[in-house]
C-alpha cells in the first residue's frame, strides 16, 4: 500500500535530532510515517516546491491550501492518503473531486463547526472524497454526522495522544504549594489568576503552543504568587514533574481545546483541574481520573484547587488513575495503531 501523509508544520532535521536526545516527545506524523511506511510532505516541502501552482496558491491562500495542491499533483502514485487536518484535508477533497480516481483519504479532524469549515460540506458533494474522517470529541462526531451528512461508517472517535516515554510520572519530589498550568489556545487564564490571588500557592503559566508562533501574554497586572513565561517541552516536562496539581482553565468553546496538555499531565501521573467546556467531555471522568470545573467560575477553580491540594492522597489517586488511563487508551502506540488501522480499513473498502 503507497501512502502519502499531508501534515501541517515543518518537521526537520533539528527536532528528529531533539527527539532522538529525548528533549523532545515523539512526533504523531513521525510515528505515522514509520507505522504505515509512508511518504510524508510538510510545510516545508511547500517552500521548497517550485511549482507555479503551489507557489501561487500559497501567496494566495497560504501553506496548509498549497500543501493540498502538492499532494494533489501526486494522488494518482499513492493508493491512500492521510491529511492532518482540515485545513489541508478539505482543499484536497475538492481537488480530487474532478477525478475519475482517487486514492482512499483518511482525513484527521480537529474542528469542524466554524461556518467557513461547513461550507465545503453544504455547497460541494465533498465526502465523496473523504473515504474515513477521524475525530476526537463525542461532540464533533455528532456534529459531523448530524450536521454535516457523512455518513456514520465513515465517522470514527478516536482518543487524541500523549507520549508516554517521554511524559511519564517522575521520582522528583512534589511541591507542595506548585500550581502548573500550559497551552495558549483558548485558555481563561484571566479566572485563573483570579482564583489564586491572595492564595498560599505559586502558580506557573506556561503559556504557549508548538503550534503557535505569536506570543500570548498576561491581560493585566499579576499577582505576586503568579508567574507567566514560554518554556519548551523539555522545561515543561520539569515544571509537570514539580507541581502538586496541574490546571488547564478553558474558555466556553465546542472544540476539544486543551486535549494535549490534559494527557500529558494525565501521562504525568498528575491530579488535572480541567474546565468542562461543551466539547471537553471525552477524556477526564469527574472525581477518577481528574476533577471539571464549570466555565469562567474562579470561585469554583479556587476551591478544586484547595481541595487538591489539601487532600495529596486523594490528589495522588487521582493521577495514578490517570496515568492508567492514558496507558490504556490515549498512549501515542494506540493513536498511531488505530490511524493506521483506518488508513488500511479505507484503502480495503
Amino acid at each position: 500500500m503507497r501512502t502519502l501523509i499531508l501534515s501541517a508544520g515543518r518537521f526537520g532535521s533539528p527536532l528528529r535530532e531533539k527527539i532522538a536526545l529525548g528533549r523532545e516527545p515523539r512526533l504523531d506524523m513521525y510515528e505515522l510515517q514509520a507505522a504505515l511506511k509512508a511518504d510524508l510532505l510538510d510545510f516545508g516541502d511547500v517552500d521548497a516546491s517550485v511549482k507555479p501552482a503551489v507557489r501561487l496558491v500559497r501567496r494566495a491562500a497560504g501553506s496548509s491550501a498549497a500543501l493540498a495542491v502538492l499532494g494533489a499533483t501526486r494522488a494518482a502514485d499513492y493508493d491512500a492518503i492521510l491529511t492532518s487536518g482540515e485545513d489541508i484535508g478539505l482543499p484536497l477533497a475538492v481537488l480530487l473531486l474532478g477525478r475519475r480516481k482517487a486514492p482512499a483519504h483518511t482525513l484527521i479532524s480537529h474542528t469542524l463547526t466554524p461556518w467557513k469549515k461547513r461550507l465545503f460540506f453544504h455547497l460541494l458533494p465533498i465526502q465523496r472524497r473523504i473515504d474515513r474522517l477521524l475525530c476526537y470529541a463525542s461532540s464533533e462526531e455528532r456534529h459531523i454526522v448530524e450536521k454535516l451528512g457523512m455518513p456514520a461508517a465513515k465517522v470514527r472517535r478516536i482518543a487524541y495522544h500523549a507520549d508516554v516515554q517521554f511524559f511519564r510520572p517522575a521520582d522528583e519530589a512534589r511541591e507542595p504549594d506548585l500550581l502548573c498550568a500550559a497551552g495558549q489556545l483558548l485558555r481563561d487564564y484571566d479566572s485563573l489568576v483570579e482564583a489564586v490571588r491572595g492564595q498560599p500557592v505559586r502558580l506557573r503559566i506556561a503559556a504557549g503552543s508548538p503550534w503557535i508562533a505569536s506570543e500570548m501574554r498576561p491581560g493585566s497586572a499579576l499577582p505576586p504568587n503568579v508567574e507567566w513565561r514560554r518554556y519548551d517541552r523539555f522545561e515543561l516536562r520539569e515544571l509537570y514533574a514539580r507541581s502538586s496539581v496541574a490546571v488547564v482553565p478553558l474558555l466556553q468553546n465546542d472544540y476539544q481545546t486543551g486535549i494535549s496538555t490534559i494527557l500529558e499531565m494525565m501521562a504525568m501521573g498528575k491530579c488535572v483541574i480541567a474546565t468542562r467546556t461543551r466539547g471537553q467531555t471525552d477524556t477526564i471522568v469527574d472525581g477518577v481520573t481528574g476533577i471539571y470545573v464549570p466555565p469562567g467560575d474562579p470561585i469554583a477553580l479556587r476551591e478544586a484547587i484547595a481541595k487538591a491540594l489539601a487532600q495529596p492522597d486523594e490528589a495522588k489517586r487521582i493521577g495514578e488513575a490517570a496515568r492508567r488511563f492514558v496507558e490504556k487508551e490515549a498512549s501515542l502506540e494506540r493513536f498511531v495503531a488505530r490511524i493506521a488501522e483506518t488508513v488500511r480499513e479505507s484503502v480495503a473498502s
